[in-house]
């Protein structure tokens, strides 16, 4: 038996190749397990759909290079927040949106809609962006270990973003506002929405619909702030209050 070691990274699993206790991954993870990890017979990891279960496998049989499993238990939200955190991104450029996907995956996030809004300067994304996003998305499941894979969407307006959101908090990145984001505490909040400007921030319409929605401004500080990086500053604050509370 070859020297083995368990994987320390999770394997993604597509919901169809999962029948009772028994999985089988793809090609591109079985490669990965069997080949880079030269997993053998018995050999235990780990694996996700992306649907909120964290399965615990081991390793039946390398079928022709098709990694074949059986569950041994299942773990339900592994690695995700108590309360999902939502995000209204103004639609900024590929590689922008793509950095936001990349960073707030392993911080929580449960969906992010970017907005073309007035001031974006282009539409919304197209099918082959959001199938790109996806990826990134899942590859950022798998590093952090989560076991849900965030809803990706978008949207031709801010106005038809808010009509969609959840119950909850609502907050909106801003350099002028509440030092310090805060969660209600009776009753507690189920999820907390996030809102951030495209580059060139809202108009004034959108700010207004932002105000009648609810949303509270929350003070990213004085200086200037590229949407990803003001994405990511609000997203940590989001994270910090929850697990403050």
């Amino acid at each position: 038996m070859r020297g083995t070691r368990r994987p320390d990274s999770l394997f993604w699993v597509d919901s169809t190749r999962i029948a009772g206790n028994r999985l089988s991954l793809d090609p591109d993870e079985s490669r990965h397990l069997l080949r880079v990890f030269s997993a053998d017979p018995g050999t235990k990891f780990d694996a996700t759909d992306g649907a909120g279960t964290r399965y615990h496998c081991r390793l039946v049989e390398d079928h022709h290079g098709e990694a074949r499993a059986e569950i041994v238990e299942r773990e339900e939200g592994a690695g995700e927040l108590p309360r999902g955190i939502d995000l209204l991104v103004g639609l900024p450029d590929g590689r922008a949106a793509e950095m936001i996907v990349e960073h707030a995956v392993p911080l929580g996030i449960a969906s992010i809609v970017f907005v073309a809004c007035r001031r974006s300067g282009r539409d919304e994304l197209g099918a082959s962006r959001l199938e790109r996003l996806e990826r990134i998305a899942i590859a950022g499941v798998k590093q952090s270990l989560r076991s849900k894979l965030p809803t990706l969407g978008t949207t031709t307006s801010l106005m038809a973003a808010i009509e969609v959101v959840r119950g909850g908090d609502r907050f909106v990145g801003e350099t002028s506002g509440l030092a310090e984001l805060r969660l209600a505490e009776e009753p507690p909040s189920p999820s907390v929405t996030l809102a951030v400007g495209p580059p060139g921030g809202f108009d004034e319409a959108e700010e207004a619909a932002l105000r009648a929605a609810q949303f509270k401004p929350i003070s990213l500080g004085p200086s200037r702030l590229t949407t990803e990086t003001a994405s990511i500053a609000i997203l940590s604050m989001a994270r910090n209050a929850i697990y403050r509370n």
